[in-house]
């Protein structure tokens, strides 16, 4: 009976460690803008986007407002001053849109020599640039497809052995994914814009942007799914936010 107790006591007391310990959908959130009528970056990090073009915003998001692009030059632009140096990220955006030509970008930030980039490759899918615009990376084709002027929730999350392309379809409620299985090098991310790849031209979006989030770790299909149906808590917003590679320094 005393060993039975003991036993009980343990695991209880492991389920609380692990409650305390698991990672919240707001854990190592470094950019979040939610696009509700304005640019803020309501991460606590104070990066803050502007609309410039054609871009406005429109009150018919997934979640509350969002920013229409048109296609033909509109596009956010977020605040110089951000930056992330990282080996493990997840970028997410809700799109509701289509390309305007081959390689269109959703979410990108250009630099040299290291990029980041997510949008609709040549070939429908959702993919991504990292390891200093290395071709493993954005030639890529075994990613899912994005849906044409459809609700979806898109996502990269770039770890160290792979990178995971995920898509959530709002119509059917399911989760697409696949698996990139190679090394990442350790990048930086800036020099953000929503709707346009400013590397070759007219690489503009033509649709609906709606909640750009990105992470300083990976997230899991698990959470891609929850943060496409629940989102996140309001009490995330207007945090300090501490990053999830900080944390795992300590």
């Amino acid at each position: 009976m005393k060993y039975r107790y003991l036993l009980v006591l343990v695991i209880a007391i492991s389920l609380c460690t692990m409650s305390v310990y698991a990672a919240k959908l707001s854990d190592g959130l470094y950019g979040y803008w939610p696009l509700d009528g304005n640019g803020k970056d309501e991460s606590g990090n104070g990066h803050d986007a502007e609309l410039t073009g054609g871009a406005k915003f429109v009150n018919d998001g997934w979640i509350g407002d969002a920013i229409e692009v048109d296609g033909e030059g509109g596009h956010a632009v977020v605040d110089s001053a951000f930056s992330l140096t990282t080996t493990e990220i997840t970028v997410a955006a809700r799109i509701n849109g289509w390309k305007t030509i081959d390689w269109s970008g959703i979410v990108v930030g250009r630099s040299d020599p290291a990029s980041f980039w997510l949008g609709v490759a040549d070939n429908n899918t959702l993919t991504y640039v990292w390891n200093n615009n290395n071709a493993a990376t954005w030639g890529w084709k075994g990613a899912p497809t994005i849906p044409e002027n459809k609700w979806a929730l898109v996502a990269i999350a770039i770890e160290k052995e792979k990178a995971t392309s995920y898509i959530y379809h709002r119509d059917d409620g399911k989760l697409d994914s696949a698996e990139n299985e190679i090394e990442h090098i350790e990048q930086t991310v800036q020099n953000l814009k929503f709707g346009w790849d400013e590397c070759c031209g007219a690489r503009y979006f033509d649709g609906i942007i709606d909640e750009v989030m990105i992470y300083d770790r990976t997230l899991s299909a698990d959470e891609i799914e929850k943060l496409a149906i629940d989102g996140l808590s309001v009490e995330s917003k207007d945090k300090l936010a501490i990053t999830w590679g900080a944390l795992k320094r300590k």
